[in-house]
């Protein structure tokens, strides 16, 4: 039996108060949104408006959260690859806004467009990372202004599996630049009318505030028949109030908000609900990914946003504050995703590969990461439950003090089973013989072998070609 969402902090009763006083702080506090063509739509829907301040309705907000779905499709260039978001397989998505890159010998650099396409090489060859594209480094040796379209190139020209746009397309024409670059991925003019191909990520400034920036995200995605993806990231004690249940209800008063809007510009467009709710670190004046507290405040999300709204959920999970690969990466990483899986968490973005509070990545650490949301998937599946699994015929076949060595079962099942891809499960003595290695020095293997094989492209030429006539023509024209 599946165990997702069996992991709960929050009793039906408890979810229908966060509810209610996210909806109380909607009407009597409202949230701001910076665009005037924002509010202007509020107002010809009839909402309440005071300057740049909207005022919501409990009843209207509930109308919204029924026009979303609670899954849909995302496809991808290969489409044996599509995804289902909010089905029953949580979806690793690369990470999100880092800077740096964390070499193998230790040294921390600045990312460059070489590493964002390794990275989303690695994205192509592991099995356990859904969706590539996105933007796991910057790209810091591109001109800012064709940041955002390279990524999507490289994107393009490394993956094939569903591929997400990337965060920083500040302005409303780099987002349609971007996306008229999925309809040449994709081989048709007019592809994104009638397929979920990407997403935008759209992150309010909490408390209650969506920047003129976060609403041409909702306004162009939505418009385009693609789906939004509200991230509300308060940090407790710092632009939340210090308590974990006040930034939770915080949270999920500002992805109501955005869901709200989303719906009045195109109804039914799905809408995923996203936490990153993080603890705010007064000892240091910092915030913090790894505290406990933050996986709490991730699972009352998750179970709110599943189990209350029946929206797909998406968390920023996975993640460690250790500046390397360390004991304490592995603590934290696993700690903070096995919490959310268990919670019933759809999507989750920053498990693959992120170090230091979200500001670097690292090559190894995506490979090793790959083993541990296997080993989340097995755990969280549940152990089976069946007339054959209890292998009642076995025991009572076997003489006392037998064994089940022989038995056509037991070498099926072994050959069926898991295994680790970088852990080492050797005896010492082998171990020793092979030179004692350590799993960053297994996992650097790896990344070495995949990008020795990944191939030049997995595009066909003749989109290669018109996507980088497409760039051609923006950089020309910047």
């Amino acid at each position: 039996m599946n165990v997702a969402g069996q992991l709960d902090v929050l009793t039906v009763e408890q979810m229908q108060t966060v509810h209610e006083k996210a909806c109380e702080i909607l009407a009597k506090k409202g949230a701001v949104f910076e665009s005037d063509a924002t509010i202007d739509l509020f107002k010809k829907h009839g909402y309440k408006v005071e300057g740049h301040t909207v005022f919501f309705e409990q009843s209207e907000i509930e109308r919204c959260v029924e026009l979303a779905p609670s899954k849909f499709k995302l496809y991808a260039p290969n489409h044996e690859k599509d995804v289902l978001v909010g089905g029953d397989r949580i979806l690793i998505h690369p990470n999100g806004g880092e800077v740096f890159m964390r070499d193998f010998d230790g040294t921390r650099r600045a990312a460059t467009r070489k590493d964002f396409a390794d990275l989303q090489k690695l994205y192509q060859a592991l099995p356990n990372v859904d969706i590539g594209g996105y933007e796991p480094v910057s790209l810091n040796d591109v001109p800012e202004r064709m940041r955002g379209i390279i990524a999507m190139y490289e994107s393009f020209r490394n993956c094939d599996k569903p591929l997400l746009s990337p965060m920083s397309l500040e302005t409303i024409q780099k987002k349609q630049e971007v996306l008229r670059l999925y309809n040449i991925g994709f081989g048709s003019d007019d592809y994104t009318d009638s397929h979920y191909v990407t997403w935008h990520i759209v992150c309010p400034n909490s408390p209650l505030v969506y920047s003129q920036f976060a609403c041409d995200g909702i306004q162009v995605y939505a418009e385009a028949n693609q789906p939004v993806v509200i991230v509300s990231a308060p940090m407790s004690g710092i632009t939340s109030p210090v308590f974990p249940l006040a930034t939770v209800i915080l949270s999920i008063a500002e992805e109501l908000a955005g869901l709200v809007l989303a719906q009045l510009i195109k109804p039914g467009v799905p809408v995923v609900v996203s936490a990153s709710l993080t603890y705010g670190y007064m000892r240091s004046a910092t915030w913090e990914c790894a505290h406990p507290d933050t996986m709490l405040m991730l699972a009352a999300s998750t179970q709110m946003q599943r189990e209350f709204y029946h929206l797909p959920s998406r968390a920023q999970t996975g993640v460690t504050s250790s500046k390397c690969i360390d004991y304490q990466a592995g603590m934290e990483t696993m700690q903070s995703f096995l919490y959310t899986a268990l919670a019933g968490c759809d999507v989750t973005s920053q498990t693959a590969g992120s170090l230091a509070n979200l500001m670097t990545s690292s090559l190894e650490k995506t490979v090793l990461d790959d083993e541990l949301i296997a080993r989340v998937r097995l755990l969280v599946g549940g152990i089976t439950f069946n007339e054959e699994h209890m292998g009642l015929d076995q025991i009572f076949e076997e003489p006392f003090g037998g064994n089940f060595l022989e038995y056509d079962e037991t070498v099926d099942y072994c050959r069926a089973a898991w295994v680790p891809t970088v852990s080492d499960w050797t005896g010492t003595d082998e171990w020793e013989a092979k030179g004692q290695s350590e799993a960053p020095e297994r996992a650097h293997a790896i990344v070495q072998r995949i990008l020795a094989e990944a191939p030049e492209s997995v595009m066909d030429e003749e989109r290669e070609r018109a996507m980088l006539d497409y760039i051609a023509y923006i950089e020309k024209n910047a």
